[in-house]
């Protein structure tokens, strides 16, 4: 993969640069890795699994800081222009919003620990499947982010920009799902609260990963498309 549009006139900094994004992508795979073992931990009522995913969100803190010891590095040292400035900048960014979703894909994880006693078949019929197909649709949007991003495709990063609105409806839909059953059933509400606060991380990683498709568009055209009525207002 080839995250760069062009080469450089100082071979080292190709290779650092080369570092940084072999980096970044390794965190990323780790991170959606994360998510749909997270996910799975809590339709499957898997505390083992859960533990795991918890401890794991640890490499991922560690990916971080040695990508940010690179990129500060490249900036400090190398003084990159043009494309490659933006190469470094994009990557940055996509390293903070890897580093959110991994957080969240964490409380999704200690949601199916905590959780695994209190949910009986009541609470599993109408809590799980909401979940899940909120986390689905996050996780679809998170792999066509970095997809976007590895082959730098803006239609595919433009999809993922709208897809964004799928994510708000999946959680919705999960929310008024979720509310229903714990008006219908009271002694729910506790299990129905924390399982309402990690639907809430999945829409947040739907954000996260519209953030890493339009950041496509900066590092492919120069263009930020993250605030465009502030834009139309400057």
């Amino acid at each position: 993969m080839n995250v760069t549009h062009t080469g450089h006139t100082i071979k080292k900094f190709d290779e650092e640069l080369g570092t940084l994004r072999d980096l970044v992508l390794r965190m990323g795979g780790l991170v959606e890795d994360q998510l749909r073992r997270a996910v799975e931990a809590l339709e499957k009522r898997d505390v083992q699994l859960a533990r795991e995913v918890i401890v794991g969100d640890r490499e991922i803190d560690r990916i971080e800081l040695k990508a940010d010891e690179e990129i500060e590095h490249l900036l400090a040292l190398r003084t990159p222009l043009g494309v490659d400035l933006r190469t470094v900048l994009t990557l940055s960014k996509t390293v903070n919003d890897l580093e959110r979703i991994g957080d969240e894909a964490k409380k999704v994880a200690r949601s199916a620990r905590d959780l695994e006693e209190k949910l009986d078949a009541s609470g599993r019929g109408a809590f799980i499947p909401a979940v899940s197909g909120l986390a689905r649709t996050a996780i679809d949007m998170l792999h066509g982010a970095l997809d976007a991003l590895v082959r730098l495709d803006l239609e595919q990063a433009e999809l993922i920009r709208k897809g964004d609105d799928k994510v708000d409806a999946a959680f919705v839909g999960c929310i008024r799902q979720m509310v229903a059953h714990m008006t219908e059933h009271p002694d729910s509400v506790e299990t129905g609260v924390q399982l309402l606060f990690a639907a809430k991380g999945l829409e947040r990683i739907g954000d996260h990963a519209k953030n890493i498709a339009l950041y496509v568009f900066y590092l492919v055209e120069g263009r930020d498309r993250r605030h465009p009525k502030v834009q139309r207002e400057g």
